[in-house]
């Protein structure tokens, strides 16, 4: 009856929509030794459900189980317990992991003195492989201690099992998608409109000197029939249209890191040389987080990567007052959590440059 009861709640969890990549449920089946004094004996099949919570540093996991015995003492075991998950998480998609937790083990058919119900602690470790969709594969042991039993011995539990993410919500039927035909608007030029009038004040009160012979009235270096940003600051940088050169800085952590990577200081040396060449632009120097850990953890350890980089800046010369740190946590991921390349990319920094009004 308690087995049928599991595989019942194991196929309602898995109607519902799979769209929440942070809780899962799984089912897994494997082996049990119940009487280890002369060795180790998995003669006993087991059968078990689970629900984990990815959202923090130790995933918390609630597993029942149920196992068939195969001797004297006893017919069948039912267990419910709650354990602690650690990963360890690297660049591939298979983690491992360990555990620990408690519960408590009913017996049927108990033997008095022998195989009786008691509350026990357990540990173990396995390996998680990640599979598509967010679906993982799982190997894993556990060792279990009775409490409060002097006739009982320990146990032995080897299972295999796969999960799945988990939303609590039913899925819903997408609407059809009706696509209007589009019509193709002509490629208008842009059109500038100058005012030779108009008097250049500049910022540092300083005029420009002037670059080319043809007229030029940001004084950039581009001639005003084709400058498509006639009030570009003359001390920036600028393209074939007047129009100031953009350029970005990405950079990953490891986890749990605010530490920049011997591999990155080049891209941090490159970008404060353009920084350097162009003094007007301004930067915001913005940090992000996977979802592993604490919403107020990531948001702190997001802006300490900002941090970082602004101080990298900062000793390369660049100006602190051009600089601006800010921390996203968790809240704008580029790729999914689900797998450990996905959280790799979105532990990151991003560079946003900005160009004030040089002259009104």
């Amino acid at each position: 009856m308690l087995k049928v009861i599991m595989i019942y709640l194991l196929v309602v969890l898995m109607s519902l929509n799979a769209s929440n990549i942070e809780r899962e449920v799984g089912i897994s089946i494997g082996l049990n030794s119940t009487k280890n004094d002369n060795g180790f004996k998995f003669n006993n099949p087991t059968i078990a459900v689970s629900y984990q919570d990815n959202k923090y540093v130790v995933s918390p996991r609630v597993d029942l189980e149920y196992v068939k015995v195969k001797d004297d003492y006893a017919t069948s075991l039912f267990k419910g317990s709650i354990n602690g998950v650690y990963e360890y998480e690297n660049k591939t998609y298979t983690i491992p992991y360990v555990l620990a937790g408690a519960g408590y083990e009913y017996v049927s058919g108990s033997t008095n003195k022998v195989f009786e119900s008691h509350p026990f602690v357990q540990a173990g470790a396995g390996v998680r492989f990640d599979l598509e969709k967010g679906y993982k594969a799982r190997l894993e042991g556990k060792f279990l201690k009775i409490i409060g039993s002097d006739g009982e011995g320990n146990e032995a539990i080897l299972t295999a099992g796969i999960s799945m993410p988990l939303a609590f919500q039913t899925a819903k039927r997408s609407k059809p998608i009706v696509r209007k035909p589009q019509i193709r608007q002509p490629i208008l030029q842009p059109r500038i409109v100058f005012k030779p009038q108009t008097k250049i004040v500049y910022i540092d009160k300083n005029e420009c000197s002037v670059k080319i012979s043809a007229p030029d009235l940001d004084r950039d270096g581009v001639t005003d029939t084709i400058d498509q940003c006639p009030a570009t600051p003359c001390n920036f940088t600028v393209d074939s249209y007047g129009c100031p050169v953009r350029t970005t800085l990405k950079i990953n952590f490891e986890t749990n890191s605010a530490t920049i990577s011997s591999s990155s200081i080049f891209k941090i040396n490159r970008f404060a040389n353009f920084l350097m060449k162009n003094k007007g632009s301004h930067v915001n120097i913005v940090g992000h987080t996977d979802s592993v850990g604490s919403k107020s953890n990531n948001m702190s350890l997001s802006y300490r990567r900002a941090n970082s980089i602004v101080n990298a800046l900062v000793e390369r010369g660049v100006s602190s007052a051009r600089l601006r740190a800010e921390g996203k946590g968790e809240s704008i991921p580029i790729a999914s959590n689900k797998t450990a390349s996905g959280k790799a990319m979105n532990r990151r920094i991003e560079a946003e440059l900005s160009y004030p009004k040089g002259r009104r």
